[in-house]
Formats: C-alpha cells, structure tokens, sequence
C-alpha cells in the first residue's frame, strides 16, 4: 500500500476521507471540550486545535518552531503542561484533538520525517524562542517520545526544534507540482522540505544558544556505537524504522533491521521496539529452521534498537512476479504460461510447506503476502519479518497486515495464515485479491481466470486454495463448490448503475468536496478540477448524455466564487477545469473565471495538468486565440529544458504539450508548429522501452503502459500529428506499440488515468490504426467490472491502490463513463487536451 493514503481510510469504510473526519469523539483530550479564556481564540486546522492569544505582536510567515512528542499514555499531560506555559508566556500554538488521530499519524506508514509531533508552538522570535524551549524543558525534559527527524531535540526531548513555514505558503516545481514554501531573503518562494534529517536554509539565522546545542549534537555520532556493523545501504523504510544491508564485525554481510521507540505505534499501542522485540523471539525460536533468516544479536544503540540477522541473498516473490508475470504482457504463449506456473508451484508449495512446519514449531506467521517471502538465488524459499509471529492457537489481536491478504473476521492466529497463505496462492496467478475484500463475490471470477489463463495449473492447487480462502466466513458462499449456481460470466458495465453511483455520492452540505474521490482530491483547489474534482464528474455525466443536476452546477459555482487567490490555475488540477466546464455549459461565470486566471500569477509549468498546456485549450475552447498562441509559443520555446514534464506521457509529460502544438498547426497552417509538436513526442520518447513486442514508458521505476503517464497518452500525442510529422517520428508503430501493451489481460487497477479505464479509452481511438485494437478495448471493458464495486443502489469503481471507492474522472466512476463512451463510438473526442480537435 502506498503509505499517503494510510490516513484517508479511517474515517470511511466507503471512501477516501481526511482524517479530521473519523470518529474519534472517544479519545478526544480533554482541553478540546473546555471552555478557554476570552484573551484567547480558538480555531480548527484539519485534526489541530489551534490556540492564539487576542492581539498582541503578529506571528511571522516562518521561523524556529517548537514541536513536542508524546506517548499515547502521556499526551493528555503533555498538552495541558503545554498551555499552561504558552498561556503564561502568550505563544500561540496547536495540539492534535485526539489519541485516535495521534496513534494513526505516528502509525508504522505514516510520515516518518514529520511523525511524532503532539504539539506546536510557534515563537515569534529568538528571545521567546529560548524562553520556550527552557520553561518547556523545564516541565516536560525527559518525557517518553519518538524522536521527530526532522527536527533537532533539545535535551534529552521531547521537546524539539525546526526552521519553517508558520503559515501554509506553497511554490511550484519544475513538473508543475505544489509543495509548502518558504521564503529565502530576496522573497522567492522555495521548497519548505521536510526530510526524515534536521537541516536548515542556508539563509536561515540561528540563534547563539541553538547553535551551541547543534554542535553538541554533532560531536554525538550515532552511527559509532552500532557494535562494529557498518551500514552499507538501505534496504526499506518506515516510519518504526530502516532495514539496512550492513558489514558485520567478522566481515559478513548482515541485514541490520533498526526499531525507533515510541514510533510506528499499531492499533493496540505497540510499539516498533515492541514488534522488534517479538522478532528477536520468534527468531530464536524457530531461527533453526531452513526457511527463517538466522538470529545473529539484539542490541541498542543511541535510542535505536537493532536486530542483526542473517541476510538472505535474493528477492521478494512480488518481485519476481513484477519480473516475470505473464499476464502483463500481450498474448503470452503456452510456453510462456507453463514455465511461470511451475515456478509458481515450486515456490508456493515452498511457502506451503514452511507455514505448515511453522505451525507445527507452535508458531504462527501473522503477516504472510509475497513481500515477505524471499527467493534465495538458488531457488529455495525463504519468510522475512516475523514484527507480529505468535503462538500458532492464540487469538490475533494485530491489526497490522498488507491489503488484500488478510480478513479481519478471522480471529485465530493458525486459520488467519492459512487464509493469507490462500491469498498467496491466488495471487501469484491472479493478482487483485484486492478486490475480495469488499466484493467477496469476484473470487469465483478471479479462480476462474487463473484456471483458464493457466491450464496447466493441477487442480489439487486449486482445491487447496479454494479451502484456505473458505476460511473467510465472507468468501466462502462465493466460491466454486459453495455456490448455487455456477460462476456467471464477466460482462462490460454499465452507465445506468454508475450513473446512480454518482448521484448517491453526492453530498451538497459539504464545501470541502461535491464527490468522492482520489486522496489527490483533498489538495487545495482540487475540487475545481477536472481530474479529481465537480468538473470532471459533470463531464462524464454529460458525455453519458446524462442532464447536470442544478443543484451540482450551483454548488460548483459557489465552489468557484470561495476559492481563494492561491487556487491552483490548472485545466485538471484547478479552476481552469471549472471555467472550461462553465463555459462549455454556456454559463457566464466562465468568462469571468478565464479572466481572473489570465490576472494571475500563471503556472510556470507547460504541462497539460497544471501547467500550460491546459490554460491554453481552455483559451482555444473560448475563442480566444490570439492569447493561447501567446501561451503556446511560451511552452514550444521551453520544450527539452532539463528537469522540465520528465516523466513520460498525456498528462505529465511532454505528450500533453505536443498535442496542443499540433492542434497550434491545424489552427495556422503554421509548419513550424508541426515540427514542434514532433519534437515535443520525441522527448518522450526517450523514455520508450520496448518489451516482448510492447511499448513502454520507463517513469518513477516502473515500465507503464497507460495514459496519464505512460505509453498509452505519449501514443495519443503520436496520433495527433499531422501526417507528415507523424510519418517521420513513426507513429504507427508508437501506436502498435502502445496498443499492445494496453491490451493485457491483468491490469491492478480501474481508472482512466493509471488503470484500466484509460487503456479502453487509447485502445478505442487506436482503433482507427490497429485493426484488432476495437476487440481489444471490448475485452477490456468486459474485464473492467472486476473493479466495480455494488454501493448504496448503485455502482462505483475501485479507487487507485483498491482501498477504497472512488468517483472522480482519474480514478473513479466518471472515467469508466469516459471510456465506456469512447468504446461506443470510437474516436470521440472526450478527453480535454488529448486530442488536436475537441469533440
């Protein structure tokens, strides 16, 4: 699971929500219920409490700040000391509302550079800075706390210190992104970076007293007292600690796996030291065995404990799966299939037989899924991270456990294996167990598919892992065996059913957001945009030849009107979806949302996104071509600049210009335009891999295929180009290419920017091209309704990492309308910016 959305699924079963939203009214601090002096006001700001003395001396933009760490046992103390002393020294300053929120933002995947903090105050210069920090210390020095890394303690903590911004400030990067500013002297706002290490701006002054403390603390190098280990890399992160590849004092290579106190807490309190603890244990137990990397010490060092073990040369079985799986790849032969399903076989029955001998050791697993089943380079399989092992007969009390292998109903720790172990099975053959969770009734699909996919699978497997996953009081009717009737076949979805998703998802009382979606769809401004906002939603609608209700039109209007000066400007990231919405509708706050963004600070990036490229297909949409040319003649000058949309595809990368540049030429007749536009698909084509007759964009690690950013949307572009350019940069082959890679049988996920949804709608206008690309995209549809979900007497598809539903038009029911529209009438024009001409 991507640790960011972590916090967005606490507080709905349903949807991704903000954290300040949960339910947390039982473990709220008692000062957020009393009543405060009238010298003093009081304000929400996401899951703080903010408290600021009435008048008085302005708080600055950005200074030294204070942060205060606390225990889930001794955060009540914690704050109210706190307000005693900013009370008697008149600091404003916030604290978080509840335990709840407190132990999921300092949770094992939350964000390890910032975590820990209980509390902040903000002093407003040097002298009240040094009186804070000592009458703090004074009251609370030598308190249980997780260290925050990216802050300097002072003392002995948890009190600790960092330069950065008091209010949200934000600046723009080079691919177009917002991330929180700060201000360097000369007023230009620059990255406000929060790294897990303490650092300060070069231009930043530090006080006298601080910079005594900081050179202390430097004389102190941790890494001196790791007994004689040497860190040679990191291997992983979270927010409990690192697992790092060391050198041991004889010279071998060990795996130093590292534990933070009071940080990473679980659901029941524990902390990383006490998972580390219970490794260490469970090592010595069962560390004999040939499958268990071997116990080599427990230690601490610093703060920090540490388990050295044997290290276990080799990969993870996902990785061999990304490696090797091949169902990603286009029309895999016999061969192909049969070679990977022994390997299959040999590896999981490896993992079979170690979890059965693990038990009958007395001990259970707990967290079993293939990330934490290694394959040694001679074959032999091998289990990593035993933080949560227990007696094989206990109950199973942790929560902790990787999405889509494991069910919560199950209580005992030897069946809660044995169904992870089911997973496992499964997995390997057909990778979106995912989705069982919420739809217990797509197991029979995903059995099925894997059976058909691979024919040589023995059926004694199936029947093994049919009986692990019957586990699952939830699975269990669904199965093949347990059902009534047999397995209906997979059928495209369709509109009416979405349609009634959205509608149902719609919540008019709230300004924050219209519909659910994306995490991406609670950064400032988003609902505006088309990607993960109303706009967006209301265009698929449409396209569905569905009638806007008025009461979503006035909603967004109002959404439009509040939105404050720094809203992002973009076509899908921010107001420009809205106004291109507004004034496709005919509704006159267009015109006067285009003319509030043309007297604004325009993004620097010339992406289509946020940058640009959008801004300008809004102008063309408008009329207004004389300006849009001005823009455009902007992002042409910049095409190739280092650092600049470097990742590949429609919406990142330079793909999203080259179509706007093309659709510059079909407007002037202009050359210089086409050969622009060329030049725009040929910088994304440096990032082209070919693979087993695919094409395939190499962007963030990975090889991708889809829209947004990938193959899929740098094929778009290659599309738009006049013939000549198009001819010269061989753009039927881009298209092959890309088609061939969109159409695999398995793709994780359902949306129409990164998923399948997208793959349908570049498949659809492939079609033009590709004489098999229309049958394809059908396939694609009729495989898609394994990522929608039944909801609330409607439908809704599956959001980005399968968590939770989802909406908008990147990753939700909308984009499924799109493209189920672009399957029906092939070369429609739906997508703003992603072709020369709008439909």
């Amino acid at each position: 699971m991507d640790p960011n959305y972590g916090p967005y699924i606490v507080a709905d079963s349903n949807w991704y929500e903000p954290l300040e939203r949960c339910d947390d009214a039982a473990s709220r601090f008692s000062l957020t219920k009393r009543e405060f002096p009238v010298e003093w006001k009081r304000s929400r700001q996401g899951v703080w409490e903010v408290l600021a003395p009435v008048g008085g001396q302005r708080l600055p933009q950005q200074g030294w700040k204070i942060h205060i760490t606390a225990t889930p046992d001794t955060a009540e103390e914690v704050i109210e000391q706190t307000w005693a002393v900013c009370r008697r020294l008149n600091l404003p300053w916030k604290f978080l509302r509840s335990r709840r929120i407190m132990t999921v933002l300092n949770s094992k995947y939350a964000n390890r550079a910032a975590s820990g903090k209980v509390v902040t105050v903000y002093p407003r210069d040097a002298e009240e800075l040094h009186t804070a920090l000592t009458e703090l210390d004074a009251v609370l020095g030598g308190r249980p706390g997780p260290y925050i890394l990216s802050d300097h303690r002072w003392n002995k903590g948890p009190v600790s210190v960092r330069y950065g911004a008091f209010a949200l400030m934000w600046c723009e990067l080079p691919d177009g992104s917002r991330v929180p500013a700060l201000h360097d002297p000369q007023g230009n706002a620059v990255p406000d970076r929060r790294r897990p290490a303490f650092t300060v701006p070069e231009w930043a002054e530090t006080p006298g007293f601080l910079t005594t403390s900081l050179a202390a603390a430097a004389a102190e190098d941790p890494a001196a007292t790791l007994k004689g280990y040497t860190v040679l890399k990191a291997l992983h992160f979270s927010n409990g600690g690192g697992v790092y590849l060391a050198k041991a004092p004889d010279g071998t290579q060990v795996v130093l796996k590292e534990a933070r106190p009071h940080a990473g807490l679980d659901a029941a309190g524990a902390d990383a030291v006490d998972r580390l603890r219970n490794e260490w244990s469970a090592l010595k137990t069962v560390g004999h065995l040939p499958f268990v990397p071997r116990p080599i010490e427990y230690f601490a060092a610093w703060e920090h404990h540490y388990l050295a073990m044997e290290h276990i040369q080799g990969h993870s079985l996902s990785t061999w799966m990304g490696r090797d799986y091949p169902l990603t790849r286009h029309a895999p032969d016999e061969r192909a299939r049969a070679e990977y399903t022994a390997r299959a076989l040999d590896y999981l029955g490896q993992a079979e037989a170690a979890i059965e001998t693990l038990h009958k050791a007395g001990m259970a697993f707990g967290d079993l899924h293939p990330h934490n089943i290694l394959i040694r380079d001679d074959g032999t399989v091998a289990l990593v991270d035993f933080e949560i092992a227990t007696a094989v007969d206990t109950k199973r009390t942790t929560v902790l456990g990787a999405p889509g292998f494991i069910d919560l109903s199950l209580t005992n720790a030897r069946d809660s294996d044995l169904y992870s172990l089911g997973c496992c099975q499964l997995t390997v053959f057909m990778p979106l167990t995912g989705l069982v969770q919420r739809t217990p009734e797509v197991i029979g699909h995903l059995i099925e598919m894997a059976t058909t996919a691979f024919p040589t699978l023995p059926a004694a497997y199936v029947e093994r892992t049919a009986k692990r996953l019957a586990l699952s009081p939830n699975v269990r009717p669904h199965l093949p065996g347990h059902r009534a009737d047999a397995v209906p076949p997979l059928a495209p979805p369709r509109a009416a059913p979405l349609l009634r998703g959205i509608s149902k998802s719609a919540d008019t009382t709230r300004i924050d957001r219209l519909f659910p979606g994306d995490i991406a769809g609670h950064r400032e401004g988003a609902t505006l945009g088309l990607a993960y906002g109303t706009p967006g939603v209301l265009l698929a609608q449409l396209s569905a030849g569905s009638s806007v209700d008025p009461e979503h039109l006035t909603w967004l209007e109002h959404a439009a009107r509040r939105a404050p000066a720094r809203t992002p400007l973009g076509l899908y990231d921010g107001l420009a979806g809205t106004a291109w919405l507004l004034h496709r509708l005919g509704n006159p706050l267009g015109e006067e949302l285009i003319d509030r963004i043309l007297s604004s600070r325009l993004p620097s990036s010339p992406g289509l996104f946020n940058g640009l490229t959008g801004i300008a297909h809004l102008l063309l949409d408008a009329g207004m071509r004389d300006e849009a040319l001005k823009l455009a003649a902007a992002i042409r000058a910049r095409i190739g600049d280092d650092g600049v949309l470097d990742r590949p595809g429609l919406m990142y990368g330079w793909s999203g210009p080259a179509v706007l540049l093309a659709r510059c030429a079909r407007l002037t007749g202009d050359e210089e335009w086409a050969e622009a536009a060329a030049t725009a698909v040929r910088a994304d084509l440096k990032h082209a891999r070919q693979l087993d007759g695919t094409l395939q964009m190499s962007s963030s690690h990975r090889l991708l295929p889809y829209l947004a950013e990938g193959s899929g949307g740098v094929a778009l572009a290659a599309m738009a180009l006049p013939e000549t350019q198009a001819a010269a940069i061989g753009a039927y082959d881009i298209v092959a290419g890309a088609a061939h890679a969109t159409a695999v049988h398995t793709v994780s996920q359902g949306g129409l920017f990164n998923g399948r949804a997208g793959n349908i709608y570049f498949l659809s206008h492939a079609a033009a091209h590709i004489r098999q690309a229309r049958s394809w995209a059908e396939n694609q549809l009729r495989l898609l309704s394994l990522h929608v979900a039944d909801h609330d007497g409607g439908q809704a598809l599956f959001g980005d990492q399968l968590l939770r539903l989802s909406i908008d038009l990147a990753t939700g029911s909308a984009g499924v309308l799109l493209a189920m529209e672009a399957a029906k009438t092939p070369g429609a024009r739906l997508l703003p910016g992603a072709h020369p001409d709008q439909g």
